[in-house]
């Protein structure tokens, strides 16, 4: 595992796992030249920040990738990336989004938590700003998309 500020960097199969706070620490653009064959996977799980320079930062990572003819594949982006790919549109790049952290609350027992949505398996509701329904892990009962659809979902109509 490479450490770059408070950023943590982990190469498991055909992803780098990226986590922690991507700041000006990052180095993004450095992921590219990582990338196997002409594809760049980046599992965003466990990212807890992403402050203005680490956009900045993604953004160059992006333009660099799309620069070299890579593919780049987000998977398991989490809330803070989710946030900022809605908000900042050169975020997107021409990356795909496989799967996303989303929130969801229970009205049966409080439980509030981020699940992970399979952005291929439910494209077609998605679309259509549809969240999938998902069980609460604690009780069982159907959980409620915590946020707007059409706010949230924003950055899969790229």
């Amino acid at each position: 595992m490479e450490t770059r500020g408070r950023m943590t960097i982990d190469p498991q199969g055909d992803a780098l796992i990226i986590g922690g706070a991507i700041d000006e620490a990052a180095a993004l653009h450095e992921m590219v030249t990582r990338a196997q064959g002409n594809r760049l996977v980046l599992d965003l799980g466990a990212v807890t920040f992403i402050n203005s320079l680490g956009v900045r930062d993604w953004i160059r990572m992006q333009a660099a990738a799309q620069k070299a003819g890579l593919d780049v594949e987000l998977r398991r982006v989490a809330e803070p990336l989710v946030h900022q790919l809605n908000m900042i549109i050169a975020t997107r790049g021409n990356a795909a989004v496989t799967s996303f952290f989303a929130p969801y609350a229970c009205d049966a027992c409080g439980r509030e938590e981020s699940l992970l949505i399979d952005a291929v398996a439910n494209a077609a509701g998605l679309v259509k700003l549809e969240p999938p329904p998902m069980t609460c892990p604690e009780c069982g009962a159907a959980m409620a998309f915590n946020d707007f659809p059409e706010r949230y979902f924003s950055f899969l109509s790229s």
